[in-house]
């Protein structure tokens, strides 16, 4: 009985030790088959950054070249001149011109070369330019028969007859009266005289 009791037990300390042994070994497996992905997973991430901040870049300047401004078929294009002898600035609105849709700073100013870009937007375009003598755009407003008359003023200093206004001087403010007497309310550029014309009417 006590020797068959020994080798059942010598047995089972037997099975023991090989699930033992089979235990340790299966583990280290699985550490050495962790240590060879997490590596895998290491190299294949460091190549993947390298690949995705590549891309990146070509995304970055694809995008900068893509979004370089240009003028659009509805920019308002605006003429700004400087006349040295008045030292007065006029804004001529004009029509944008068809060729110049679609067009970068760098190709409008090429085809500009004598103007100053000094606005650019797919909204508005801004060239500047300055030019010697007076701006031709002096006016003086008088009151003549009860009515409101506009000269033009020219370099030399003398009027002609630009237009007579159908605005009555009964409709006049006293101040305004007072400034249209003797030489005339003087007046720079279209601009300023239409807003002066549309307030007295």
């Amino acid at each position: 009985m006590s020797k068959r009791w020994k080798i059942i037990t010598l047995i089972l300390l037997l099975i023991l030790l090989v699930s033992i042994g089979i235990g340790i070994a299966i583990s280290k497996n699985k550490e050495d088959d962790n240590e060879i992905d997490i590596g895998n997973y290491i190299a294949e991430e460091k190549v993947e950054d390298e690949c995705t901040e590549e891309y990146k870049e070509q995304q970055n300047l694809t995008t900068v070249s893509s979004t370089e401004e240009k003028v659009s078929a509805n920019s308002i294009m605006v003429l700004k001149k400087y006349y040295k002898a008045c030292e007065h600035t006029l804004n001529e609105y004009v029509e944008l011109p068809q060729e110049l849709v679609n067009m970068t700073k760098e190709q409008v100013q090429a085809q500009y070369p004598d103007w100053e870009i000094i606005g650019f937007s797919p909204e508005q375009l801004i060239l500047y330019k300055e030019f010697e003598g007076e701006c031709g755009e002096h006016f003086r407003l008088k009151v003549e028969d009860g009515k409101v008359v506009i000269y033009l003023v020219q370099p030399d200093g003398s009027q002609t007859l630009y237009e007579k206004t159908n605005i009555s001087s009964e409709y006049l403010t006293e101040t305004d009266l007072i400034n249209m007497q003797g030489d005339g309310l003087e007046i720079f550029g279209k601009e300023e005289l239409n807003m002066i014309i549309e307030d007295f009417e």
